[in-house]
């Protein structure tokens, strides 16, 4: 969790999830494309024990759904800005925020300066799933959400230089490897030209779980031990996943 009181914590999240309802009502209802990546898909794709706390809510959508998205801004009275990846917006709550992100055609990682040109087929493949709170304060606040497909939500996370994603891909291999279509991942890497900054990242995985660095950040970001069965699992399926 970030460095913000417990309550506060839990206000903030209160909020967002009640903003990610809101949202997804709204874009049921009008028919738009709409899909959540970010920390709320690396949630939908963990167990409890690898959660960790977010707050910002971050969207892949088309170009044609933006007007009708404005709206929807509008009325969770969220700033809306125009960016190079689609627009964004925040709302202000006592010295914190909520960010909202909405991408469109292509997610670009700013740590990077890498894209990922959205696949075709990544909102017919995108699912409802559950989403649960981080806090205890608001364990009565699941949000069902479609959630993109995990081959893209994973990319996404490997894409980065930030410890909080790689925490998140990690956890995500660990809980959610059995959802993961080998071939459709490698090819939308393929797609997007990370075919090989993936391979090195994965790699680089391996590494760090020798240094028991992979303990160090599990630790960090749960509070709780990395065990061994975790360790081993986590390694097979990475070779597993290099394997294509």
């Amino acid at each position: 969790m970030p460095n913000l009181e417990k309550n506060k914590a839990s206000r903030i999240e209160e909020i967002s999830l009640k903003d990610l309802a809101r949202i997804n009502l709204e874009a049921r209802k009008f028919k738009i494309d709409l899909a959540i990546i970010g920390g709320y898909a690396a949630r939908a794709f963990t167990q409890e024990r690898s959660w960790r706390f977010t707050k910002d809510i971050d969207f892949i959508t088309t170009k044609s759904n933006l007007t009708a998205l404005r709206g929807v801004f509008e009325l969770l009275k969220y700033a809306y800005e125009k960016t190079d990846f689609g627009v964004k917006g925040s709302k202000r709550i006592d010295k914190e925020s909520v960010e909202l992100h909405i991408s469109v055609d292509k997610v670009i990682d700013w740590s990077t300066g890498l894209e990922y040109a959205l696949p075709k087929d990544v909102f017919s493949k995108s699912t409802e799933m559950e989403i649960k709170p981080f806090s205890e304060e608001n364990k009565k606040m699941e949000v069902n959400s479609k959630v993109a497909p995990i081959e893209d939500a994973l990319i996404m996370k490997l894409m980065t230089e930030r410890t909080r994603d790689h925490f998140d891909a990690i956890a995500m291999i660990l809980d959610s490897f059995e959802r993961l279509d080998k071939w459709r991942f490698w090819a939308n890497c393929t797609n997007s030209r990370l075919e090989q900054h993936t391979k090195k990242r994965l790699l680089s995985f391996l590494a760090d779980i020798k240094k028991g660095l992979t303990r160090k950040i599990w630790k960090e970001f749960t509070g709780r031990e990395f065990i061994r069965e975790q360790e081993v699992t986590l390694k097979r399926r990475i070779n597993e996943l290099l394997e294509e």
